[in-house]
């Protein structure tokens, strides 16, 4: 992640959130100002959809996850209540991600065809190489640490809800991205591997075709 990313996460994800939250909710209660803290993390997320320029997987996804979140936001009613559909929303997040492994279809595997298209590469040959053995044996375990880090998000989340009430609240945006950070910094471990093993099979590409035409 670069660190004009990890600023603006940091900022949007909990700072601003976190701020609002003990400033506002002794005004407007713990249910509006947890409403008005999602405010800068739904603005970038749409900023980051539009930097995309074009409507692909990720872009769809980033959209439908940022629909799906408010909602279950303003229909919640109550500070707790949104609190638990959080811990709900995780775990349904982390059947999605199950369910893609076990049609040997990972959803990092195309989110990742979204971003080396927009970096100038085939798409349909890059598919071809990402749906190689050894490559799309990664893409699963990639896909499987997401699954476990939304699960490991329920729990924990669940576990503040019951221990800490609405209180629980900055404890759990805090621990919601360092964990997410700590998984993708193993997962950045993955990709490189995935990045070896493609320019690798490039490699041995050009090799036969060098031999085939001399």
């Amino acid at each position: 992640m670069s660190k004009q990313v990890v600023l603006l996460d940091v900022v949007c994800y909990i700072i601003f959130p976190l701020v609002v939250w003990y400033a506002a909710r002794g005004h407007i209660g713990d249910y509006y100002a947890m409403l008005v803290s999602a405010v800068p993390g739904m603005v970038y997320t749409v900023y980051r959809f539009f930097s995309i320029r074009r409507i692909n997987f990720f872009g769809i996804f980033m959209i439908a996850n940022l629909v799906i979140g408010t909602l279950l936001d303003v229909l919640a009613g109550s500070a707790l209540q949104m609190l638990w559909n959080g811990v709900y929303y995780s775990v349904a997040l982390a059947i999605l991600f199950l369910a893609t492994m076990a049609a040997n279809k990972p959803i990092v595997l195309y989110i990742s065809l979204d971003f080396v298209e927009m970096q100038g590469a085939n798409r349909q040959v890059m598919k071809q190489r990402f749906f190689q053995k050894d490559v799309l044996s990664l893409f699963q375990w990639i896909t499987l640490a997401f699954a476990l880090r939304d699960l490991l998000l329920a729990a924990i989340k669940a576990w503040l809800i019951v221990r800490y009430g609405v209180e629980a609240f900055d404890k759990a945006r805090i621990l919601r991205q360092a964990i997410s950070w700590g998984i993708y910094g193993l997962c950045f471990i993955g990709f490189a591997r995935i990045s070896k093993l493609i320019n690798a099979g490039r490699q041995e590409q050009s090799s036969d075709d060098f031999e085939t035409y001399s």
